[in-house]
């Protein structure tokens, strides 16, 4: 079964409480302090630590712009070095 993309910055309450560890309560503290531009910001949230962190994006979460960013930053590196 695919992983389900979830948008950390965009998604509903629904959508975030759907990720593993993610309650309502966590889902609700997502909502209310987004935007985030970096997963540290999350790690530091009440309720929130390094391990869920990473437990939410093995599940699929991402932060829009930062993969977006990084994917670009994978190509430039390449060219780099050719």
């Amino acid at each position: 079964m695919a992983q389900k993309k979830v948008n950390i910055n965009t998604a509903s309450k629904e959508e975030l409480a759907s990720l593993p560890k993610i309650s309502d309560e966590r889902a609700q503290t997502l909502i209310d302090e987004r935007p985030f531009d970096s997963w540290e910001e999350i790690d530091e949230l009440p309720g929130f630590d390094e391990r869920l962190v990473q437990d939410i994006q093995k599940s699929g979460a991402y932060l829009g712009e930062e993969e977006e960013w990084s994917s670009e930053e994978e190509e430039w590196s390449e060219e780099q070095v050719e």
